[in-house]
């Protein structure tokens, strides 16, 4: 049976992290961890009473603590996609448990709102006996995802154009993710100015798709550019099969779902 840890400061839980590496599960609310990490871990170590659960705002975006549960940001946030993707994780219930920095980390196909969150082009902070150290969640990803510390924030700018997330499941809500498309699109004199497109259920983990950014960037947001961006999306994305859906299911999906949240943008 693995052995239960209870830090008590953000160093505490730094300190047990160096010491114990790779053995160690991170729980906060469990959601995730309890079936896909916590039953092959040596130590467990518990973070919910660290008080990780603020959220501050600004006129220039957010801060979210890691800790911040589904509930919050379904009843709290003022950007709506961010809410839409919240509200699609499971019931309430577990949106009472289910946290931000759970679902960075979560098992692919999960990780709805860190979809999200990467159109928003968001960083992620991370404690360790190092100090802190802060990244662009996209590079963390590219890198393999794996954490040097113990994530405490995560910030993000207000969004730079119109944002659109859409899921693609068995039912609207409460259902496993077949993919999920977060686009925020800015427009300079009728043309694409900036594009932050990003995908889930297309990889290992949540990815930015620069291809199907660099299909819109400079052009009118039309019928030729929008196919564009989404037959690069498909190339790019390499999904997995599992019980949910098949790898071709998924790459169809992409450019489905990528095609109509674009749309959605061009009115």
């Amino acid at each position: 049976m693995a052995e239960y840890l209870q830090p008590e400061s953000l160093e505490e839980a730094a300190g047990m992290i160096a010491a114990h590496g790779s053995s160690l599960a991170i729980v906060a609310g469990g959601t995730s961890a309890m079936r896909f990490v916590v039953p092959y871990a040596e130590h467990v170590m518990g973070v919910r009473g660290l008080d990780m659960t603020a959220i501050e705002r600004s006129s220039g975006g957010l801060s979210l603590g890691s800790g911040v549960t589904m509930s919050q940001i379904r009843e709290s946030l003022p950007i709506p996609a961010l809410q839409e993707a919240a509200r699609g994780i499971g019931g309430p219930a577990l949106q009472n448990m289910a946290t931000v920095g759970g679902n960075i980390f979560a098992h692919q196909p999960y990780g709805d709102v860190a979809v999200v969150l990467l159109a928003l082009d968001a960083t992620v902070t991370f404690s360790s006996v190092n100090g802190e150290q802060t990244q662009k969640l996209a590079e963390f990803y590219e890198a393999g995802g794996e954490p040097e510390g113990l994530l405490t924030r995560i910030d993000c700018a207000a969004p730079g154009g119109e944002l659109v997330y859409l899921k693609c499941g068995r039912r609207r809500f409460n259902s496993p993710t077949v993919v999920s498309v977060a686009a925020c699109v800015g427009f300079d004199n009728g043309h694409v100015g900036n594009a932050c497109i990003a995908l889930g259920g297309a990889s290992k983990h949540p990815m930015r798709c620069a291809a199907a950014e660099q299909a819109l960037v400079g052009k009118a947001l039309d019928e030729a550019s929008i196919g564009a961006a989404a037959d690069a999306a498909a190339a790019a994305c390499s999904p997995g099969t599992d019980s949910v859906a098949t790898e071709w299911y998924r790459r169809r999906m992409v450019a489905t779902y990528l095609g109509r949240a674009l749309t959605q943008i061009a009115g």
